[in-house]
């Protein structure tokens, strides 16, 4: 467990300080880095910043509570696990977190086995969105089962065509991608159709604005190179 999440970034939004001081204390055992943020306006700028890969969010929080919190980052991401810290047992609260695929929902305070079986649950769902979710550069990261790109949590809309050559280029990092391959690929359906070159370039060069800077490099009279 602790070799799987010494590869990971945790975000700890806490506004009690005796409660964060010991909190931060333990999850530094098991992560790679530990952001702490006081308030949820904090931590919603942590977030964007720094697109940590698990969160563990206190709900009852100045500026922004936890489940507000929660909600605004599920609007652009469905997968990052979501970890809720709260003093109440209150009834409407647990109903609105159940509509925020929660990883889980402690109530402080946090019984150290439990806390270990959150360290546990995260390691898992943590190495199941790896299997899907790829990171490139600068905060970029492509969803091969979602098909969907996305900059520090914020999803880029893609074109179909976008979709399909960028989910190539992932497929085939650091190697060659020829022109042919990006015709047969991306014009799949279009085979009574003569796919000039041009075109893929102009294909290739929308999809280089969405991406970061020099990700996409050109093989001369071949194709390209995507790392």
């Amino acid at each position: 467990m602790k070799k799987i999440l010494n590869q990971y970034t945790v975000l700890y939004a806490e506004d009690d300080a005796h409660v964060q001081s010991s909190v931060v204390e333990y999850l530094s055992r098991y992560f790679k880095e530990v952001y702490v943020a006081n308030d949820g306006k904090e931590a919603l700028s942590f977030y964007g910043k720094k697109s940590p890969d698990a969160l563990i969010l206190d709900i009852d929080m100045p500026y922004i509570d936890g489940l507000k919190l929660a909600k605004i980052i599920r609007e652009t991401n469905s997968i990052v696990p979501i970890v809720m810290l709260t003093a109440f047992t209150d009834t409407d609260k647990l109903l609105k977190a159940t509509e925020l695929n929660l990883c889980k929902y402690l109530v402080k305070p946090v019984d150290p086995f439990e806390f270990k079986e959150v360290m546990q649950k995260l390691s898992l769902r943590l190495e199941a969105n790896a299997s899907i979710c790829i990171n490139l550069q600068e905060g970029y990261r492509w969803n091969k089962e979602l098909k969907e790109l996305s900059h520090h949590g914020t999803v880029i809309s893609l074109s179909q065509k976008e979709q399909i050559l960028l989910n190539l280029f992932v497929s085939k990092r650091d190697e060659c991608v020829t022109f042919t391959e990006i015709m047969a690929l991306v014009w799949e359906e279009s085979f009574d159709v003569e796919i000039s070159i041009q075109s893929v370039k102009f294909q290739v060069t929308l999809l280089r604005k969405k991406l970061p800077k020099n990700s996409i490099k050109n093989v001369y009279g071949k194709g390209y190179i995507f790392s």
